[in-house]
């Protein structure tokens, strides 16, 4: 009763620009729609849920992507170090990753197997319930503070999202690991090492004639083809 009469009185305007309050109308908007996933038959209305889990992922993203603004302002010298990620192949690098690892980390929580990867399932499945209980264990606190002082980080919130963003990376690796191909550190150099060779042939080839500028500059198909061959 108390909880309610000062989310009445104390919660904050919903066009207020600071990350707390956009965070706590987020966070409410994700409930909603999870309560009515909840409270849905699938069976009986496929087309309903199928739009309610788009738009369930939709507010994952939302509430993550306030999150981290709030970790960068929060506790920005504490990050996790995140340098794993330019492992992953380009297409798995997008804006909305961060949602669909929420979405699988309650999947995984609640018993589900990933992509029919049964022991990759198993294995991460610990780590999913930690990443899932420390996500609602923020969310409280964050959503509490939004309701004293929009102005305040306090130490129990910088603590707990620490602690969150550090079983995010650890779960971000794993997931993404297990689902597609990741390049190992030796084949991450061999990359690094071709990247090089490919930058030093066309200095070379530009210092000696054999392309122009314009050619470089205007990326010809065939030049980028050629530019290997000539390193070779």
């Amino acid at each position: 009763m108390m909880h309610r009469f000062r989310r009445w009185l104390y919660k904050p305007k919903r066009t207020d620009p600071q990350l707390l309050a956009q965070f706590y109308y987020a966070d409410e908007e994700l409930n909603q729609v999870a309560a009515e996933l909840d409270s849905l038959d699938g069976r009986k209305d496929p087309q309903r849920c199928t739009l309610l889990v788009n738009q369930f992922r939709s507010c994952q993203d939302n509430v993550l992507n306030i999150i981290n603004q709030i970790m960068d302002e929060c506790i920005p010298h504490e990050r996790a170090n995140r340098d794993f990620c330019v492992k992953f192949p380009e297409e798995i690098r997008h804006d909305n990753l961060a949602g669909q690892l929420w979405f699988g980390a309650e999947c995984l929580a609640a018993g589900s197997i990933i992509m029919n990867r049964e022991i990759e399932s198993m294995a991460m499945r610990p780590l999913a319930k930690d990443l899932t209980r420390s996500l609602e264990e923020a969310r409280n606190i964050i959503r509490d503070q939004a309701l004293r002082d929009l102005n305040l980080y306090t130490e129990k919130m910088k603590e707990s999202l620490q602690h969150l963003d550090v079983l995010f990376a650890d779960f971000e690796l794993s997931y993404v690991s297990a689902m597609v191909p990741v390049k190992s550190p030796k084949e991450y150099y061999v990359q690094q090492e071709v990247i090089v060779l490919f930058c030093e042939t066309v200095e070379r080839a530009l210092k000696h004639g054999y392309l122009t500028q314009d050619m470089i500059d205007d990326y010809e198909p065939a030049l980028m083809f050629t530019i290997p061959r000539l390193a070779i």
